[in-house]
């Protein structure tokens, strides 16, 4: 029975910590856990760290997110549950919602006034920050899309006919399917449901696409 005015979380989090620091051989595997979360002040001290099992760090992070419901614990406990082999889903899916209303509005970091204008002052490119049009105008202004500056000028030739890789044609070979042919790399794209990159990727790397090996037909 838990502890009057301590949930019944924190007396199970408290006694596998205890029992955690009681031992004397863990095993030969360990992960090092902060007794009192960083996020909550807790120190990279002795004091504040224990050798759990790879089972107990999981149990520690997912008690910590049932005591707190932070957003910070519920990070803290999406990093462990991204491992497949230790997930529970009720809890999972309760900490990406946490996380998710931690990132709308001006909770969202990124989206914060003074934290934009620090990267834009602390960026290396003159168009970071702008919108599309003010992007294209400032281009124009500096001439970098002009005659000779315009990185594609003068290459049209190589994108012509069976030069340009989205019009060619693809042969493809699966071990289950036997082969396919695509009149375009574009479609074999589309129909395999991956990115064209993906299909150019596969025929010059000799790898795979979702299981099929990829040639352009000469």
């Amino acid at each position: 029975m838990a502890t009057s005015g301590k949930s019944i979380s924190q007396t199970r989090y408290e006694a596998l910590v205890a029992k955690a620091k009681a031992r004397t051989d863990v095993g030969t595997y360990v992960e090092a856990h902060h007794i009192l979360p960083r996020s909550m002040g807790g120190a990279d001290t002795a004091d504040n760290l224990v050798r759990l099992t790879a089972r107990e760090h999981f149990l520690a992070h997912w008690l910590l997110y049932r005591i707190y419901k932070t957003p910070a614990m519920a990070r803290s406990f999406k990093l462990m549950v991204n491992d497949q082999a230790r997930r529970r889903g009720r809890d999972y899916a309760a900490a990406r919602e946490i996380m998710a209303q931690d990132m709308r509005g001006d909770r969202n970091v990124s989206r914060r006034p003074e934290v934009r204008k620090k990267l834009r002052e602390h960026c290396y490119s003159a168009f970071a920050g702008k919108k599309r049009p003010e992007h294209a105008a400032l281009m124009r202004e500096k001439g970098l899309i002009r005659g000779d500056k315009n990185p594609g000028y003068g290459k049209g030739s190589l994108q012509a006919g069976a030069l340009n890789h989205m019009a060619r044609k693809v042969v493809g070979l699966h071990p289950w399917y036997g082969v396919f042919v695509w009149e375009t790399a574009t479609a074999a794209a589309q129909q395999l449901d991956v990115s064209l990159q993906a299909v150019a990727q596969a025929v010059r790397r000799s790898a795979r696409s979702k299981g099929w090996r990829l040639e352009y037909v000469k």
